[in-house]
């Protein structure tokens, strides 16, 4: 089978670098590390006052746009088992350009999820160990997150596999814990539907203004696809991967939400919003119970930054092997390890950097780019499937033309509700994308190089 794979590559015009190592279940794994299973913890006080105590319904609806984005995500892995994902699947489908800009864009979301990952670290060791320094903590992760990362993707899978385990534990401790308090008279007193619907507080706009920010727990999945030249029978395993990892990853979050909800039901009373959770940690379990569940955060933080890094090392290595971007350094695989070390090493550079800036801007800037991608992937398996490969009739209509259409609308609506700041932003990094391409093209007279 991977003989198969490797010729399909060759077809393409690429040699088989990157080890093939990773099976369906070291990828949902890493997937489930991408997204981090415990990920409403964070959120949890931004997304419930937002939604005026309807977080659980706000995952519920998050879950519908996603699982389209993650099906094309699959359709697209089968098509194209290629390493450089939404890149990869827009350049071929599309044209080039259109797909240098894309990589650009998911670059964008890629290098500052990483980012994100060690600010988060540091902000929630810093109060368990207030003689820590913060650039301390920043650098000893960024240390030991391009360590597991330079080893090789087989070890990544390991590491994955125990990150991820223990993020399933704290979610379990945390809902048992929740059953019994509420069990015993906490927060609401019963298991109800209120989480889901309370008709005191319930606003449509409310409601959505929620949603929008809790589908941004999912970004992850999409970072499946990018290790698509290290998984066996990719086109099998990817497909499945994206859609097991949303529908599982949501289900968690849904549990969390609703329990968390149901313990803490007054979203206007938070003595600290962006630590709502560690309030209804301490209305659950008390000390022991906030004290896990804040280390699980930051485990779940190291799992995201370990998959980031591989991820966005991935794209950058699909960008230079197309000579996009220069190829002596970002398509270098290490002949020992398998992995683009140089790309690895960059991104850790770059993320010192990053780490200074402030915590709401570096998420902001996620899903910018995010967006963009998701966006792209939906019209390419309309353009890919229902249009060049005629697939048409009664399945095809549904498969290849309704669903990524409204995976398309869906992110859309998300994309246009982000603040006029994050657009600003994105819009001067799409810029300078531009730019640079115009330049290594000529002014577009020429098409980025890309082997056929």
């Amino acid at each position: 089978m991977e003989g198969k794979e490797s010729l399909q590559l060759e077809q393409m015009g690429y040699r088989q670098e990157l080890k093939r190592e990773m099976g369906l279940r070291d990828l949902l794994f890493y997937g489930l590390g991408m997204m981090v299973p415990i990920a409403p913890v964070a959120i949890f006080g931004i997304v419930t006052v937002a939604s005026l105590g309807h977080m659980a319904l706000a995952y519920l609806l998050a879950i519908i746009p996603m699982s389209f984005a993650a099906y094309s995500y699959g359709q697209m892995a089968g098509a194209y088992p290629l390493a450089g994902a939404a890149y990869a699947y827009t350049q071929r489908v599309f044209n080039p350009h259109l797909g240098s800009l894309a990589g650009w864009s998911m670059l964008l979301s890629y290098v500052v999820m990483t980012a994100f990952n060690y600010v988060i670290m540091a902000t929630f060791l810093q109060p368990m160990f207030p003689g820590l320094n913060y650039w301390t903590i920043v650098l000893v992760s960024i240390l030991i997150v391009t360590v597991v990362n330079l080893v090789g993707i087989k070890n990544l899978s390991r590491i994955n596999t125990i990150l991820v385990i223990f993020m399933f534990i704290a979610v379990g401790y945390f809902v048992i814990a929740a059953a019994s308090s509420l069990s015993q008279g906490v927060g609401l007193g019963a298991f109800t539907m209120k989480p889901f619907y309370n008709p005191e507080t319930f606003q449509f706009s409310a409601l959505m203004a929620g949603t929008a920010i809790a589908c941004f727990s999912f970004l992850g999945f999409d970072a499946m696809a990018t290790m698509a030249e290290e998984v066996k029978e990719p086109a099998k395993n990817i497909s499945r991967g994206t859609i097991l990892v949303c529908f599982g990853a949501g289900f968690l979050f849904i549990l969390q939400a609703y329990f968390a909800q149901a313990i803490f039901p007054d979203f206007n009373n938070f003595p600290d919003v962006d630590a709502a959770f560690y309030y209804v940690a301490l209305r659950a379990g008390g000390n022991v119970l906030a004290t896990f569940l804040n280390m699980a955060l930051v485990v779940g933080s190291l799992a995201n930054a370990i998959d980031a890094q591989a991820g966005v090392s991935r794209i950058l290595y699909g960008m230079g092997r197309d000579e996009v971007l220069p190829s002596r350094i970002f398509a270098y695989v290490n002949p020992k390890t398998g992995v683009p070390t140089y790309n690895i090493l960059m991104i850790a550079g770059t993320s010192v950097v990053l780490a200074a800036l402030s915590l709401e801007i570096v998420t902001s800037l996620i899903n910018f780019g995010a967006l963009i991608g998701f966006m792209l992937v939906n019209l390419c398996v309309i353009k890919h499937y229902y249009f060049d490969q005629q697939k048409r009739g009664p399945k095809g209509l549904w498969a290849y033309l309704l669903v990524p259409l409204f995976g398309f609308l869906a992110c859309f609506a998300l994309f246009i509700s982000l603040s006029t700041e994050v657009l600003i932003g994105g819009g001067l990094w799409l810029l300078l994308g531009v730019i640079y391409l115009a330049i290594t093209t000529d002014f577009f007279r020429k098409k980025p190089p890309v082997m056929s």
